[in-house]
């Protein structure tokens, strides 16, 4: 019996860098968003509740897999390639047939019926875990000397990074003059010294050794449009849109 599927590429899924569309057609069943846990806490003297805060929550991702086989003893074949393909020890982006510009970092979590797979029932049900529920967009970049604005671009708070080469001084900073938050280095710098910062790891050095920081330092996001000034010499910006 043959095992034909139509290579309709609107069914391109792409996971840690492989595109799975030559093995497989998919169905996503996915939420518009992810859970959202809103949590209050009781209001004494009073009746009803104040409100505490909302979390958005990881959330499990099921593709419904079909293997593409023109005949059934390749089926075999698909399955270790497919398997091959969906292992990762670690989160790797994924992208989705239906939003090809922004990905998700996911990895295949639990059971799946792969190696139930038979020649009258090429199919599957693989579930993603998807522990960060931001989707991210393009990643962008930016030279600036002393102010600059720009659009960030997601509907996120975005975190970024920066690698600056500040000139002989005695500290440096970065400021969001939106919030007046700042990350400032107080140590000597020479004509030769890179400050290099990553405002999601909460993380800077000076030529590759950690940095003293300012104990009021702030590590900020940027959204919609930022403002951001620098004290000295020029930097380099990038980021990553995020999305909901």
């Amino acid at each position: 019996m043959e095992l034909k599927r139509n290579r309709n590429q609107r069914d391109s899924i792409v996971f840690n860098g492989h595109d799975l569309s030559s093995l497989v057609s998919c169905r996503i069943r996915r939420p518009i968003m992810a859970s959202v846990t809103a949590e209050f806490e009781d209001a004494p003297g009073r009746s009803g509740e104040y409100f505490r805060r909302a979390k958005r929550s990881g959330y499990d991702l099921q593709v419904d897999m079909q293997l593409r086989a023109e005949h059934r003893r390749e089926v075999e074949k698909v399955r270790h390639d497919l398997a091959a393909l969906l292992w990762s020890d670690e989160p790797a982006p994924l992208y989705l047939p239906d939003d090809p510009t922004r990905y998700l970092m996911a990895i295949v979590s639990g059971a799946t019926d792969l190696d139930e797979i038979t020649d009258d029932c090429p199919q599957a049900t693989v579930t993603f875990h998807i522990g960060d529920p931001d989707y991210y967009g393009q990643h962008r970049r930016m030279d600036m000397s002393d102010t600059a604005s720009f659009a960030v671009g997601g509907t996120l708070p975005a975190a970024l990074t920066v690698t600056a080469k500040p000139g002989a001084c005695s500290s440096w900073r970065i400021t969001n003059t939106d919030t007046a938050e700042f990350v400032e280095v107080v140590q000597p710098l020479t004509a030769s010294s890179v400050v290099r910062m990553d405002f999601d790891k909460e993380h800077v050095t000076v030529n590759g050794s950690v940095a003293q920081l300012n104990i009021m330092s702030d590590f900020f996001t940027v959204k919609d449009r930022a403002h951001i000034k620098i004290s000295s010499g020029s930097a380099v910006l990038e980021w990553e849109e995020r999305w909901l």
